[in-house]
């Protein structure tokens, strides 16, 4: 007769044991060691499953899931830059405009005394005078608008110092018809929540206690003061 360690553990069987289950870390017959391997194949099915659901998941569909997130960012930005491009499109129009009919003016003036043909020097003086003055402005226009842009556009992603901390600048935004630069600490402030101030919304992936966000001409002329006492 077998011995009890080697007959087979499971309940009931008396066949002699084959092998060491290293399921059940019990040691088990022929037939019982093959039912055990079936329940480890069984007990893999579902995790398989589990990761097809988890494939299926993350596959990018335009409709759903991270990727129609992205596009609904992506228009959302899309639109602010429209929005501000055709209310920069506007101002520059008008301004053109002005400077247009200022232009025309001045070179109407000047032919209806070159047509009199008795114009004095203070009228010659005079007209002088205003071309040089129409001159700077519409350089100064010109130039200023130039400045703004490249500004804008190399402030972005660049770090700056205020006081004794450095920010880096993460984006820039517009909230309730203001423009605004979302800012990063080098390390964590007191206060800073990363929300923007006029809609208490997160706009910036910030990292935390670091975020926070200022106007842009606010920005814009802080750091034209820094930079006049650096000079």
């Amino acid at each position: 007769m077998s011995s009890s360690s080697s007959v087979c553990s499971m309940k009931g069987c008396k066949k002699s044991v084959t092998c060491l289950c290293h399921h059940c870390q019990k040691n088990v017959c022929s037939k019982h060691f093959n039912e055990h391997q079936s329940q480890v194949n069984d007990e893999l099915i579902p995790m398989a499953d589990r990761l097809n659901e988890l494939k299926m998941k993350i596959q990018t569909n335009e409709q759903t899931g991270p990727l129609a997130m992205l596009q609904i960012w992506r228009n959302k930005k899309y639109h602010e830059i429209d929005e501000e491009y055709n209310l920069r499109l506007e101002n520059l129009k008008k301004n053109i405009s002005k400077y247009n009919e200022q232009i025309s003016e001045t070179i109407s003036n000047i032919k209806e005394l070159i047509d009199e043909g008795d114009a004095s020097i203070d009228q010659v003086k005079q007209i002088e005078r205003k071309i040089e003055t129409l001159t700077d402005e519409v350089n100064n226009f010109m130039s200023s608008e130039s400045t703004i842009t490249q500004r804008e556009s190399n402030l972005l992603g660049t770090v700056i110092n205020m006081g004794s901390i450095q920010y880096l600048v993460k984006a820039k935004i517009k909230c309730n018809a203001k423009d605004l630069y979302g800012l990063e600490s080098t390390r964590a402030l007191t206060g800073y929540n990363g929300l923007c101030p006029e809609c208490g919304k997160a706009h910036v992936l910030f990292e935390k206690y670091r975020g926070f966000y200022a106007l842009c001409n606010t920005l814009h002329a802080r750091i034209h003061s820094e930079n006049g006492k650096e000079s």
